[in-house]
C-alpha cells in the first residue's frame, strides 16, 4: 500500500548505534563521533528522492556542562594596591560535572583560598538578582592588595569559566568581553572594576565602609546594573546537535554565515542530569530534508554543542534511528505554447543569420 504523502511504499528506517561503529576519534570512551559502513548501501532509484528524518533517538545525559577543555580553568594574579595584573601569578581547574549556582561559588572558592597568599574570596549568589556578589580580605603577611580574575586575557582565557561567573559578552561591560576583573581591599577601602589588556584600569565601586559587611555586586550606582549577566549554568550545553554527512544541500547554518551545514537535528535538553534524552516516533519525523545524493554508502555521525564540539557520553553508547521516505521526481515538462514561443525564436535566428550572408 502507497504511503499517502509520499506516494510510495513503506518508509525504510536504518538503527544505529554507536557501539556497532567504528570510533573517528581516537579513544573508545568517545562515542559520539563515528563512521558505519552497511554491508547494503542504500541506492536511489533516478526517479525518486529521498526525504530524510530522524525516527527515533535516545542519548544519555552523562556528558557535563562544565568540561576540561571548556570552561573548567581561572586564572588569578595577585598585585599591590591600584596595581594592575602583568600576568598569572597562578591558576585553579574545577572538576569536571554539573554545578548549580551555589556549588559552582562553593567550586571556585573552596580552590582558589586554597592557593598560597590568595587570601579569602567569598561569593554568595543574590537570588532576587541571579548574580554573584564577591568579597575579598587578602593575606595580611603576603602584601598583596589587589586580586585580579583574569577571565579575558589569561593563559587559559578561552577554557575558563567567565559566562557561568556572569561575565558573558551579553552584559558584561556594554557587551565587551577582553576585560579581567579585579577587586582589592587595603584594610579601608574595598574596591572593584575592571581592566584592558593594555593595562587601562576602571573602577566601578568603591567604598569605605567596613569591607567585611560589603560586597561588590555592581550594582550600587545606575550605570553599573548590567555589570554581572544573569548566571547561567547551561552557558556551555544548552542543545545538543547531530550532524552527518548527509545533509550538505538541505540545512542552512547562521553560525557560519548562513551556508549549508552538516547539522542533522536540534536535540533540546528536557532532562535533568542522569536522565535519558529521547525523540519518539511522534515528533521525530516531523522535520524531513531532501537529499540530493544518489546512493548512501556509509553514515558518519557526530554529536556536538552548539559550537560544533564534541560531546563526550563518558563512555555510554546512544541510539539513534533514521527514516527513509522514497518520493517520485516530478518530471520536468516544457508547456506546449513555451515549447512553440522556443521553436520561433531559433528559426527566427536562422533566417536572420540565413540574410545576413546574401
Amino acid at each position: 500500500m502507497a504511503n499517502q504523502e509520499t506516494g510510495t511504499g513503506a518508509s525504510r528506517v536504518f538503527f544505529l548505534n554507536s557501539a556497532d561503529a567504528t570510533s573517528n576519534l581516537s579513544g573508545a570512551s568517545l562515542t559520539t563521533d563515528y563512521i558505519f559502513i552497511p554491508d547494503e548501501s542504500i541506492v536511489v532509484p533516478p526517479h525518486h528522492t529521498i526525504l530524510m528524518s530522524i525516527h527515533h533517538t535516545q542519548i544519555p545525559y552523562s556528558f557535563y556542562n562544565f568540561q576540561l577543555n571548556r570552561n573548567c580553568k581561572l586564572d588569578y594574579s595577585l598585585t599591590a594596591y591600584d596595581t594592575g595584573a602583568s600576568g598569572d601569578t597562578g591558576s585553579i581547574t574545577l572538576e569536571e560535572g554539573n554545578y548549580n549556582a551555589s556549588s559552582l561559588l562553593s567550586a571556585i572558592t573552596t580552590a582558589l583560598n586554597a592557593e598560597s597568599n590568595v587570601g579569602t574570596l567569598t561569593m554568595r549568589f543574590n537570588r532576587d538578582t541571579l548574580k554573584y556578589e564577591y568579597q575579598w580580605v587578602p593575606d595580611a603577611g603576603a602584601g598583596y592588595k589587589r586580586l585580579t580574575l583574569r577571565i579575558a586575557s589569561g593563559n587559559n582565557a578561552s577554557t575558563n569559566c567567565r559566562n557561568e561567573m556572569g561575565f558573558n559578552s551579553n552584559k558584561f561591560i556594554d557587551g565587551v568581553s577582553s576585560y579581567d576583573v579585579w577587586i582589592e581591599n587595603n584594610g579601608t577601602n574595598l574596591r572593584g572594576g575592571y581592566s584592558t589588556s593594555d593595562g587601562t584600569s576602571t573602577t566601578l565601586f568603591d567604598t569605605t565602609t567596613t569591607p567585611n559587611a560589603t560586597y561588590w555586586d555592581g550594582d550600587n550606582t545606575a550605570e553599573d546594573k548590567n555589570y554581572f549577566s544573569v548566571v547561567d549554568m547551561n552557558a556551555s550545553i544548552r542543545s545538543l546537535y547531530i550532524r552527518t554527512n548527509l545533509t550538505q544541500h538541505s540545512v542552512l547554518d547562521s553560525s557560519i554565515g548562513g551556508g549549508f551545514s552538516s547539522i542533522l537535528a536540534r536535540i533540546p535538553i528536557d532532562v535533568q542530569s542522569g536522565g535519558i534524552i529521547t525523540i519518539s516516533p511522534s515528533d521525530g519525523s516531523v522535520h524531513k530534508l531532501m537529499l540530493k545524493i544518489r546512493e548512501i554508502t556509509f553514515f558518519q555521525l557526530r554529536l556536538t554543542d552548539q559550537q560544533n564540539r564534541i560531546i563526550d557520553l563518558n563512555g555510554l553508547d546512544w541510539d539513534i534511528s533514521l527514516q527513509f521516505d522514497f518520493i517520485e521526481k516530478p518530471a520536468l515538462v516544457v508547456p506546449k505554447d513555451k515549447r512553440q514561443q522556443i521553436d520561433d525564436n531559433i528559426y527566427q535566428k536562422f533566417k536572420e543569420e540565413k540574410e545576413s550572408k546574401k
